[in-house]
C-alpha cells in the first residue's frame, strides 16, 4: 500500500506507518488497518494541522508577576492551561533563573507538571567577546539539560551590536555553539525581532543572511510571528524558502493599526494574524513548539494568557 505523501508526517500513528496490511496475520489485524487507513484519508487538510502540538507560553509574558512570586506564577500559569514553558532570565554569571539554581527552577516546574522544552539566554560574552573562551556556553547546555531542555535560544541582540561584522560574527557563534549543543542533545536556535529585516549584511537583510550563513545541522530559528509581521514579512513565505527551519514560534497577536502606527501585541485570536494560515504549514516549517507571548495588556496578565490558550486549543491544536 502506497501512503500518499500529505500523510507521511511525524507524528502519524505509530501502527500506520510501521505495519504494511499485506503481511498482517490475521484478519482482525487486516480489518483494523485498514479501518486506520481510511480514517487518515478522511481528514481533511484543513484539520491535519489540529493533531499534536502542546500548549506552551513564554515565561517573559507574565514578567512583571514573577517579580512579585514565581512560584504562583508558574502555578496561574498551569491553572491557564499551559503545560509547556519557555524561560527567561538566565543570569550567566551566578548560573541562575530568578536566584534559583537549574535544579531548584527544575523542581518548581515539575511540583506544577509543567515541562520546559526551551529556554532563552542572552549570553553577552558568547554574542560579542572578541576572545570568548566557551566556558558560559558550557555552563548553559548542562543547567539547560538539567531542566529538560531540547532548545536553547538567543532571543535578541543590542542595538550597539547590529552591525554587518556582528552578524558574521554571531553566525560563526551559533555555527560552533550550536555543534557544541548537538553533542550534548541539544539544539540552537535565533530568535528575530524585526530589526534582522532591516539591517543589511553584503547587500542582504540580515535575517537572510543567517539563515545562509549558519549550518541547519547545528542552527536552527525561533520565528517570532508578530515581529515578521510587524516587519511587513510573510511568515509562509519563508517557511517556503528555508523549509524545516522553523521548529519553534511566538504566537503573539498583534491589534489593529491606529493611523500609521503598526498595533501592539494582544491576546491571540484577537488581532489581525492570520493564525490558521500559518498553523496548516507547520510541518512545512518544521514545528516543534509553539509558545505563546505578549507584551502589552489592556486586561489583566492571568485572563489575557487564559483569553490565548481558550483560543489555540479551540482552533489550532487539539
Amino acid at each position: 500500500m502506497c501512503i500518499p505523501d500529505k500523510l507521511k508526517f511525524r507524528n502519524f500513528p505509530y501502527h500506520f506507518i510501521n505495519h504494511n496490511p499485506l503481511v498482517m496475520t490475521t484478519r482482525r489485524q487486516f480489518i483494523q488497518q485498514t479501518a486506520l487507513f481510511g480514517a487518515a484519508l478522511s481528514i481533511s487538510p484543513s484539520d491535519l494541522f489540529k493533531l499534536k502540538k502542546v500548549l506552551g507560553i513564554q515565561l517573559y509574558t507574565v514578567r512583571d508577576e514573577v517579580t512579585k512570586s514565581l512560584e504562583n506564577t508558574l502555578t496561574q500559569v498551569a491553572a491557564a492551561g499551559y503545560t509547556h514553558i519557555e524561560l527567561y532570565g538566565y543570569d550567566y554569571k551566578t548560573r541562575q533563573f530568578f536566584g534559583r539554581s537549574a535544579p531548584q527552577l527544575a523542581d518548581l516546574l515539575k511540583q506544577r507538571q509543567l515541562k520546559t522544552p526551551s529556554g532563552h539566554y542572552g549570553i553577552a560574552d558568547f554574542l560579542f567577546e572578541p576572545t570568548y573562551r566557551w566556558e558560559s556556553w558550557k555552563h548553559l547546555l548542562q543547567d539547560a539539560n538539567t531542566l529538560g531542555h531540547k532548545y536553547v535560544a538567543i532571543p535578541y541582540i543590542d542595538d550597539k551590536h547590529r552591525t554587518a561584522d556582528d552578524f558574521k560574527r554571531i553566525c560563526d557563534r551559533l555555527n560552533k555553539g550550536g555543534e557544541m549543543s548537538k553533542a550534548e542533545g541539544l539544539v540552537t536556535c535565533y530568535h528575530n525581532h524585526d530589526f534582522e529585516f532591516t539591517s543589511m549584511v553584503d547587500d542582504m537583510p540580515a535575517y537572510e543572511y543567517m539563515l545562509k550563513h549558519t549550518d541547519p545541522k547545528y542552527v536552527k530559528f525561533e520565528m517570532d510571528l508578530y515581529w515578521v509581521k510587524h516587519a511587513e514579512q510573510d511568515p509562509v513565505g519563508w517557511f517556503k524558502k528555508y523549509p524545516g527551519r522553523f521548529p519553534m514560534w511566538h504566537v503573539k497577536d498583534m491589534e489593529a493599526a491606529t493611523g500609521s502606527a503598526k498595533g501592539q501585541t494582544c491576546e491571540v485570536g484577537k488581532g489581525v494574524i492570520d493564525w490558521k494560515e500559518i498553523f496548516a504549514q507547520q510541518e512545512l516549517a518544521g514545528l516543534d513548539y509553539a509558545f505563546v507571548e505578549q507584551e502589552q495588556y489592556r486586561h489583566p496578565v492571568f485572563e489575557c494568557i487564559k483569553t490565548s490558550a481558550d483560543y489555540i486549543k479551540t482552533n489550532l491544536i487539539s
